[in-house]
């Protein structure tokens, strides 16, 4: 039979209610009579249930994470940020997916109610969310447009990134600049496209055929086969991330073109294949790891305040990689 709370106050000849306050870290509890209930409960093999001290405390020393999808080098690098962040302040991570779908998603709150002390959540959707109904959890979203008392919004440099790879595109010769997408309806993929946009805008430049992808490197090989399909090859291509840029390259090397002599290709998140891709991936790199890290550390800073800080926006910036894959026309 295990050992409980008031075995150990027996023991110790205190109440059931200070061993309690012990293991809560009270402050009610002076470090003689604490240093001698610890050792009682550790020679007893006694140790507090989880579930209990979550009860009597009001906190579960867990935050959740709600993610599009579960897998891919770009989740993975935001979910070590997090992860390190709530391991140095004594936390555990739960996560969840809504796989791109805002029933899911909902789904996936409900289930971590009441097992986290608060939340991050990453919404593929631009501007509305039912996530954000009743929200009464300290709350940090990432890349949304979504804003509240309650919670604070850390993004990427979509837009920016986005136009700065165009742009390179277009120095380097090109004039006919095709763009893959994403998700309909995803935050990332509008701001993305409102930059591409704002280059070819810059320079008087009509837009090139777009073609739908999903974010996976399917996806993108799919699409740079139908640019293929078309009436005119571009003369580079925009992919909204890495994934669908390396898929696309492939597609156009099957059909015998050389990137980036006959089409180039940009993208954009700097995932670690983008450097091992055939020919090296030039790319927009955002400090992923950074952003997962300042957005834990921000919820905790909530979960943690008695007096919850003003909410804030914060923006992590960006750098264009410059490799193979794109080169000046006249070289």
């Amino acid at each position: 039979m295990s050992v409980t709370i008031r075995d150990v106050a027996d023991e110790a000849s205190v109440s059931a209610t200070t061993v309690s306050r012990v293991f809560n870290h009270d402050h009610l509890v002076n470090s003689e009579t604490r240093e001698h209930v610890l050792e009682v409960a550790q020679r007893m093999g006694y140790a507090p249930d989880a579930t209990a001290r979550s009860l009597s405390s009001g906190r579960t020393r867990s935050i959740g994470v709600i993610l599009p999808a579960p897998h891919g080098e770009f989740f993975s690098e935001l979910i070590r940020g997090l992860d390190d962040a709530a391991q140095e302040a004594d936390h555990f991570l739960l996560i969840a997916s809504s796989h791109y779908n805002p029933d899911e998603g909902r789904s996936a709150l409900e289930s971590l109610a009441g097992r986290v002390d608060g939340l991050v959540i990453m919404t593929p959707r631009a501007r509305s969310d039912p996530l954000t109904e009743g929200m009464d959890l300290p709350t940090v979203f990432v890349n949304s447009e979504l804003q509240g008392d309650a919670f604070d919004l850390y993004r990427m440099e979509n837009r920016e990134g986005a136009a700065h790879a165009v742009r390179h595109l277009i120095e380097a010769g090109h004039s006919r600049i095709a763009a893959i997408t994403g998700p309909p309806g995803s935050y990332d993929v509008e701001r993305r496209m409102r930059g591409y946009r704002d280059a070819l805008a810059e320079h008087d430049l009509d837009e090139g055929p777009l073609v739908e992808g999903d974010f996976t490197q399917k996806s993108g090989y799919q699409a740079g086969k139908k640019l293929l399909e078309g009436e005119e090859l571009p003369d580079a291509v925009f992919a909204c991330n890495d994934y669908m840029a390396i898929g696309a390259m492939l597609a156009f090397q099957e059909s015998g073109l050389r990137v980036p002599d006959d089409i180039a290709v940009a993208g954009f998140d700097d995932i670690t294949s983008a450097r091992y891709a055939n020919p090296p991936l030039t790319t927009v790199r955002v400090p992923v790891y950074e952003l997962g890290r300042r957005a834990g550390e921000r919820l905790l800073q909530r979960v943690q305040s008695s007096r919850p800080p003003e909410s804030e926006t914060f923006r992590v910036p960006h750098e264009l990689k410059v490799r193979d894959s794109t080169k000046p026309r006249d070289s």
